[in-house]
C-alpha cells in the first residue's frame, strides 16, 4: 500500500475533495500511478494504491474510503466485479462511498457483467484528467446530496427515507428520479402497496419508464399475482429489451406458474445479453435440468462454477451440482471416450471441492455421496458400494451431519444403488418431517415421484404433453397408448399415472366392465402408494382410486 499526502498543497486545501480518502486499484504500476497523480492534481489529499483484489478487500475492512477507482482486471484471483460484490456483501463500503469501475475491456459480456454489478460509474480506459474531473464532480455532488438517504437505505429505515424522498421530489430537486426509484423499494419494504401503484401509474402517464413498469411488476410479485407480474414484465421487455433484470424476474414468475420450459427460454435470452452473472447461470442450470435438457444444464453448471470461483458466490453446491449433471450425462451418453471424459471431469470437480473445503466434514460427506452416484451411473458397483459404506461410517461417527440436505442426497444415492425400499423409507420420513424447509421437502417428493434419468424424464414429459393433446380431442384410446409409452420411461410419476387412469376411465364410459383395463388402473394407482397426504396430487389420487374401486366390485 502506498499513501500520497499533499495536505500542505494550496490546491488541495481549496478542493472540495481535500478530505476524501481514495483508493486506486489496478494491476499495472504505471496505470496506478497515473490515476493517483490525476486525483492528487484534482485535490484529493489521501490516495492509496494497490494491485490485487485481496489487497482492496483488506484495505476496505481496515479503512472506510470515500472514493474507490477499481480496474476490472486485477492481480491475484479476484476481478473488480467480484471485489465490488464482496465489499457490498460484507458491508465494507460506506453507504455514500463512490465506487468507479475502470476498464479497457471491450467485450460486451464483460461490460454487461460490470454494469449489472451496479458501480456508481463505469469509466473506459484510456481517459483524460478532464474526463475524470467531470465524472468526479457529478458523482461527488450526487453523493453529498443523497448521503442522508443512502444511510437510511443501508439501515433499512424506510419510513424516514420516504419522508426525505418525498420532500426532495416536492422541491423538484435534481435527484428526483433517484428518489422515485428509492420510493418503490421503500414502499415494497413497508407494504405500502397503494402508494407504490399510484407512484408508478402517475409516472407512466407522463412517459414509459422502465423502472415504473418494473415497480408494478415487483408489486404484483409481492402480492403473488404471477399472471399480472408476467404481463408487466413482458411489456417491459417489449419496450426495453436490454433491461436485464426483467428477464430474471420473468423467469422466476414463470417458474412459480410451473412453466419451466418458458422460464428456460427467458433465461437463455438473458444469457445471450449478459452471461457473466453467477445467479443467472445457476438458475439456468437448475431449470434446464428440471426440463430434462442435460446439455444446457451441463453448460450452465460449468459456467456457474467458473463464475463463482474466488467470489463471494462460491459454494459447495455448485461443485456437487456439476458432478451430478456430469453423472447424468454419463448415463445418457453412448460414446465410450466421451463417457470416460465426463466421468473424469466429475471426479476432478469432486476433487476440487474437497481441496477448497478441506476442513468441512459436511462437504466431505456430500462429496462421497456424489461420488457414489457417479459410480452408479458408470455401472461400477463395487466402487459405488464402497463410497456408500464410507458415507455411512462418516454419519455414524458424526451424527450432526445427518441434516435434511444430506438425507436427501443419501436417499438419491441409495436409490441409484438399487436400494429402492431403503431410499423410499428414508425420503418419506424426510417429507413427513414438520421442521423441514418446504423447498427441500418438494425436492424429496419430486425425486420419489420420478427417480429416473434426465433423459427419461424429458422423454416422459414430451409424451405426456402429446397424450394430453389427444385427450383434449377426445381420442381416448390414442391418449391411453401414449400415456403407456410415457410410463415406460417414468413409471412412478403421479401425474402420468393419474392421467393414464383418467383416460382409461373415459374410454370405459358407457361400456361394459373391461377386466384388463381395470387391472391396469389398479396397477397404476399401486405405483403411487409413496405419495403423502400433503402431495399436490393426493386429492386427485383418492378421487380416481374411489372410482376404480367401484369398477373392481362390479
Amino acid at each position: 500500500m502506498v499513501e500520497s499526502s499533499f495536505l500542505a498543497r494550496k490546491t488541495s486545501q481549496k478542493s472540495p475533495y481535500a478530505k476524501m480518502h481514495a483508493l486506486v486499484a489496478d494491476e499495472f504500476e504505471n496505470s496506478r500511478q497515473s490515476i493517483r497523480k490525476m486525483l492528487v492534481t484534482l485535490g484529493v489529499a489521501h490516495v492509496d494504491v494497490m494491485s490485487t483484489g485481496k489487497a482492496v478487500l483488506e484495505a476496505c475492512r481496515a479503512k472506510k474510503y470515500d472514493l474507490i477507482l477499481c480496474d476490472f482486471r486485477l492481480g491475484g484471483d479476484k476481478n473488480g466485479q467480484q471485489v465490488l460484490e464482496e465489499l457490498r456483501e460484507s458491508n465494507s463500503l460506506k453507504s455514500d462511498a463512490i465506487f468507479v469501475t475502470i476498464s479497457a475491456e471491450t467485450s460486451r459480456d464483460v461490460v454487461m457483467g460490470i454494469m449489472e454489478s451496479q458501480p456508481d460509474e463505469y469509466l473506459g480506459k484510456p481517459f483524460t484528467q478532464g474526463v475524470l474531473e467531470k465524472r468526479l464532480h457529478r458523482l461527488y455532488s450526487q453523493s453529498k446530496a443523497l448521503s442522508k438517504m443512502k444511510v437510511l437505505v443501508s439501515k433499512g429505515e424506510y419510513q424516514t427515507l420516504v419522508s426525505l424522498c418525498k420532500a426532495h421530489i416536492d422541491e423538484e430537486g435534481r435527484y428526483s428520479p433517484w428518489c422515485k426509484k428509492a420510493l418503490i423499494d421503500a414502499y415494497l419494504a413497508l407494504n405500502r402497496w397503494q402508494e407504490l401503484e399510484q407512484l408508478c401509474n402517475e409516472e407512466l402517464k407522463i412517459r414509459d419508464y422502465d423502472w415504473a413498469w418494473l415497480g408494478l411488476a415487483k408489486l404484483s410479485i409481492a402480492q403473488k399475482k404471477w399472471d399480472e407480474a408476467i404481463k408487466h414484465l413482458e411489456h417491459v421487455l417489449q419496450l426495453f429489451p436490454q433491461v436485464i433484470v426483467a428477464y430474471d424476474l420473468l423467469a422466476d414468475c414463470l417458474k412459480e406458474k410451473g412453466k419451466l420450459n418458458e422460464a428456460q427460454d427467458v433465461l437463455e435470452n438473458a444469457l445471450k445479453i449478459s452471461p457473466r452473472i453467477h445467479k443467472r447461470q445457476r438458475d439456468m442450470a437448475v431449470v434446464s435440468m428440471e426440463n430434462g435438457d442435460i446439455q444446457s444444464a451441463l453448460k450452465a453448471s460449468q459456467h456457474t462454477l467458473k463464475l463463482g470461483m474466488n467470489s463471494i458466490h462460491e459454494n459447495p453446491d455448485d461443485y456437487i451440482r456439476l458432478a451430478d449433471v456430469l453423472s447424468e450425462s454419463v448415463q445418457s451418453c453412448e460414446n465410450a471416450s466421451e463417457k470416460k471424459r465426463m466421468g473424469n471431469e466429475a471426479l476432478s470437480t469432486l476433487g476440487q471441492v474437497s481441496k477448497r473445503y478441506a476442513t468441512d466434514e459436511k462437504v466431505k460427506l456430500r462429496r462421497t455421496l456424489a461420488e457414489s452416484r457417479l459410480y452408479a451411473s458408470q455401472g461400477s458397483d463395487s466402487l459405488r458400494d464402497k463410497c456408500l459404506q464410507s458415507a455411512n461410517k462418516q454419519m455414524l461417527e458424526n451424527p450432526s451431519l445427518e441434516e435434511p440436505e444430506i438425507v436427501l442426497e443419501l436417499g438419491k444415492s441409495l436409490y441409484m444403488a438399487g436400494k429402492e425400499d431403503e431410499s423410499q423409507k428414508l425420503l418419506s420420513k424426510l417429507i413427513d418431517s414438520r421442521d423441514i424447509d418446504p423447498e427441500l421437502r418438494q425436492l424429496a417428493s419430486d425425486f420419489l415421484d420420478e427417480p429416473v434419468s434426465t433423459f427419461d424424464r424429458a422423454k416422459a414429459k414430451d409424451l405426456n404433453k402429446t397424450a394430453l393433446e389427444s385427450y383434449a380431442k377426445r381420442n381416448y384410446q390414442e391418449a391411453v397408448d401414449i400415456f403407456k409409452e410415457a410410463l415406460s420411461f417414468s413409471s412412478r410419476h403421479p401425474g402420468l399415472n393419474l392421467n393414464f387412469v383418467q383416460s382409461v376411465l373415459r374410454l370405459m364410459e358407457g361400456s361394459e366392465k373391461n377386466a384388463r383395463m381395470v387391472r391396469e388402473c389398479t396397477e397404476a394407482l399401486s405405483r403411487l402408494e409413496h405419495i403423502s397426504v400433503s402431495h399436490k396430487q393426493y386429492k386427485r389420487y383418492e378421487s380416481l382410486k374411489n372410482i376404480v374401486s367401484q369398477y373392481e366390485v362390479k
